[in-house]
């Protein structure tokens, strides 16, 4: 790895406690913390390390060392994580929080998924069976829970009747059994072997962070600030228990139950230990283990584990904490094991042999080749920026910010427009901004006479380009009128016509304004009885013609196309960026970095791609290989892996 400073080379090469890099792996080791909340943790018993979930779409598994070993598994936010007792295979559940709903498996050492299922509704719960056989998904659904095979993702039929929904799973050793509780009220418990139920206890309703404790004789849940702790063997509550903001973690062979308590100002760490008598298993009072200070203000605990003696806390900001749970008499504070190291690059253009990024705070041009890094202005809260003439035009996604133009030379920055709604695409053509406002309008900007124009309206607007002063082509959604995905409009006349491209909708379009009669590439995607596919699609707007250049069996809308020359980049199927040359049809594979690409740009001696976690990964043109991976840091310096 090497560290690289403002307007020298590399600085420092060697080993840095903080960092290092994986040969093999395109996964990086750091301190870095998550860049959103910490949705989920997973203890791995044999070796104490564990795993953080968080809702940037990453997977960081943290060692003894301190150092946490980063991947990024999806665009989505991560809810739930199931470790499989290998240790290796773990599930995740990601989604959208509204119509995506993913279950995954991936194998940790190899960093390859093993298979991904598409379900319609809320995953409310995961889990691994005690011998890994079988993944268990709770949905939202009145047939409840689904097994998997764990290996290949086919369900596996189990159970005979519907479950209904339940938010804890927990299968006996023998994976003969299993108990799960329902919100509904009920604890039941199945005979796995027959697939038939044993018992239904009625017990209380609409528990949440249900955990089981003692070996499995007590079952526990929060609701309204209070702990009701139930016996699991006839779902009678034998105790609620007052407890502030309380946050629960077991496993079920633990003898007590572990739970922390927020006032506002401290956290503490209480247990609750049952023991046997004539009458059979009692509940004790609550027990203070140790108080400490930790995450104020707007961050706070979101996910709780204890591996051995370790307490683990994460939290709204993406921060990872642990302290040990030993009794304490002394308030302790907390200090993280995780760093906020780096700085966030929202976007980047090449210009000529140089390439310009922006962050929250500043613009600034470098180069692979230099390793320089030159302020060339401050950012005041832009997101994107496009290259024009001796400048950059400087815009935000979603919001109404005024458009502006920064001179490269003077430094000086000029508005240009302020957008009467929010500002979905902008883009370039010559001397005229092509811009969708609010999903419904596309217009027009004349940067050299200053005026605006509408050019058209409609619903659900995805992309726009310009392709000559007369035509323009619009992506949509094809159940708004025209019913069509990519309709051809005259600037001039309003005229509208419906092109032959078939699906539910369209976006990220592109094409080379050098080329005469150039194609036009797109992105749809459709749904039909066989399923939901992804195409990457080329429109001939001389000869009206459309023709498939390459698919996927999913849905993708984060997909992007981008071309340069006669090479059209795309990142469809998420993981990785392709290469595709349409005059050889020739494809290379851009290995990925720790983090899922989200744009691409180059000029003739390098290939940029910008990541989600803000960082730049570095190829020659022509080759899937990557040069390095590089992250700004807070000091504005250059951290290569």
């Amino acid at each position: 790895m090497k560290l690289k400073s403002t307007f020298k080379k590399a600085i420092c090469i060697g080993t840095l406690a903080a960092a290092v890099s994986l040969a093999a792996a395109s996964s990086h080791i750091s301190t870095q913390s998550h860049q959103a909340a910490v949705s989920a943790l997973a203890v791995n018993k044999t070796d104490q390390s564990f795993f953080t979930a968080g809702n940037d779409g990453f997977l960081i598994k943290w060692t003894n060392d301190g150092l946490g070993e980063h991947y990024q598994l999806s665009e989505l936010e991560i809810r739930l994580v199931a470790l499989h007792p290998n240790g290796t295979d773990i599930a995740v559940y990601e989604t959208d929080g509204y119509s995506v709903h993913r279950v995954s498996v991936w194998n940790w050492q190899t960093l390859t998924r093993k298979f991904v299922k598409t379900f319609e509704n809320t995953v409310t719960a995961l889990s691994f069976t005690a011998k890994g056989t079988l993944l268990a998904v709770g949905t939202a659904t009145v047939n409840g829970v689904v097994y998997l095979n764990p290996q290949r993702g086919t369900v596996v039929s189990k159970i005979k009747e519907p479950t209904g929904i339940v938010n804890m799973i927990h299968g006996s050793s023998s994976e003969k059994s299993a108990v799960m509780y329902s919100p509904a009220g009920h604890l039941t418990y199945y005979d796995m072997t027959k697939g038939t139920r044993k018992t239904r206890f009625q017990t209380e309703q609409q528990l949440e962070q249900v955990v089981l404790f003692s070996s499995s004789l007590f079952c526990a849940g929060v609701k309204n600030n209070q702990i009701h702790i139930i016996d699991a063997l006839n779902g009678n509550i034998v105790a609620r228990i007052a407890a502030k903001s309380p946050m629960l973690f077991n496993s079920p062979d633990e003898a007590v139950l572990y739970y922390t308590e927020f006032d506002g100002r401290t956290y503490t760490l209480k247990m609750i230990a049952s023991e046997l008598s004539e009458t059979g298993a009692q509940i004790q009072s609550p027990v203070t283990v140790k108080s400490f200070t930790g995450p104020r203000g707007k961050d706070a605990v979101t996910s709780v584990a204890k591996s051995g003696e370790t307490l683990i806390l994460a939290t709204k900001t993406g921060n990872v904490y642990t302290t040990d749970s030993l009794p304490s008499a002394n308030t302790l504070a907390l200090v993280p094991l995780t760093d906020n190291m780096y700085d966030k690059i929202y976007d980047i253009a090449a210009i000529s042999d140089d390439f310009y990024c922006l962050t929250s705070n500043s613009i600034f041009k470098t180069s692979y080749d230099t390793g320089i890094v030159e302020t060339v202005g401050s950012n005041n809260g832009y997101t994107n920026l496009i290259p024009y003439e001796n400048g950059l035009i400087l815009w935000t996604k979603g919001t109404r910010k005024e458009i502006a133009f920064m001179d490269l030379e003077t430094k000086a920055v000029k508005s240009l427009f302020t957008p009467q709604t929010y500002v979905q695409m902008l883009r370039l053509f010559n001397d005229k901004l092509i811009f969708i406002e609010g999903n419904t309008a596309v217009n027009l900007y004349d940067i050299t006479g200053g005026t605006q124009s509408k050019l058209y309206t409609g619903t659900g607007l995805q992309d726009a380009v310009l392709y000559n002063d007369t035509d323009l082509f619009v992506a949509k959604s094809a159940s708004s009128n025209p019913r069509s995905p990519l309709i051809n409009v005259n600037t001039q006349t309003k005229e509208t016509v419906m092109l032959p491209v078939s699906g539910n909708v369209a976006f990220s379009l592109s094409y080379d304004a050098a080329a005469e009669n150039a194609p036009i590439y797109g992105i749809n995607v459709s749904t039909a009885a066989a399923g939901t596919k992804t195409t990457i699609f080329a429109y001939y707007p001389a000869r009206k013609t459309v023709a498939s250049i390459m698919m996927i069996s999913d849905e993708d809308t984060d997909a992007f196309t981008s071309l340069y020359g006669s090479i059209l980049y795309t990142n469809i199927g998420r993981d990785q960026i392709r290469s595709y040359d349409v005059k050889t049809r020739r494809e290379v594979q851009l290995n990925r970095s720790a983090s899922l690409p989200l744009k691409i740009t180059r000029n003739e001696k390098r290939v940029a791609v910008l990541n989600r976690d803000g960082s730049i990964s570095w190829y020659n043109p022509g080759s899937g290989t990557v040069l390095a991976d590089w992250y700004m840091t807070v000091d504005g310096m250059w951290f290569e892996f």
